[in-house]
């Protein structure tokens, strides 16, 4: 079993890279903006404390949890990049991810790739999202379709995450869905 997961996750990585190229440049703002967010939270306090207030910086073991009421006006993007599932579809006779995710702050956002452009088909609201210092994220959504799930950061690979049907983390062993979870696509 674990050999045909393995093997799908490997086709799936090949097979989408194709898909996720031309997403580089989008990535790479995204990648920079965030760099720079995570700098500016880290300043120290200036002499003029009032004027400049600066953020307190996260412990590496700490995480974070961010609001789905706190949204920029811009929709941020909660997790950088563009995600595809470990599942292989058939489209126009060639083999490719059977979805393509991205997270915005607010939604999960599922669809597919149309000449190396992200085409949101359906969105999930999120519920929940934690991330630490370290690039691990838990996000908690409900879709109307199949009830409350989570995807989580695989302990082995920050580039991978693993799709649970369930809020309970005592219940991720017996809700693991592999087929779905997904791996961020190769740039």
């Amino acid at each position: 079993m674990k050999r045909i997961l393995i093997l799908s996750l490997s086709a799936v990585l090949v097979l989408g890279i194709a898909g996720c190229q031309s997403n580089q440049q989008a990535t790479l703002a995204t990648q920079a903006a965030d760099i720079q967010i995570a700098t500016e939270s880290q300043t120290e306090p200036s002499a003029d404390a009032d004027k400049n207030k600066a953020k307190p910086t996260a412990k590496p073991t700490e995480t974070s949890s961010v609001e789905t009421t706190d949204v920029a006006a811009n929709g941020d993007i909660a997790v950088p990049g563009t995600w595809q599932s470990a599942s292989v579809a058939e489209k126009d006779g060639k083999s490719e991810p059977e979805f393509y995710v991205r997270f915005t702050r607010t939604e999960i956002q599922y669809g597919h790739m149309n000449e190396g452009e992200f085409v949101n088909d359906r969105s999930d609201k999120i519920s929940r999202i934690d991330r630490n210092i370290e690039g691990y994220y838990l996000i908690q959504a409900e879709s109307a379709k199949t009830g409350k799930y989570t995807f989580k950061t695989s302990k082995d690979d920050t580039g991978i995450m693993e799709y649970y049907t369930t809020w309970d983390e005592n219940e991720f062993a017996d809700k693991y869905v592999g087929g779905s979870s997904i791996s961020k696509c190769n740039l």
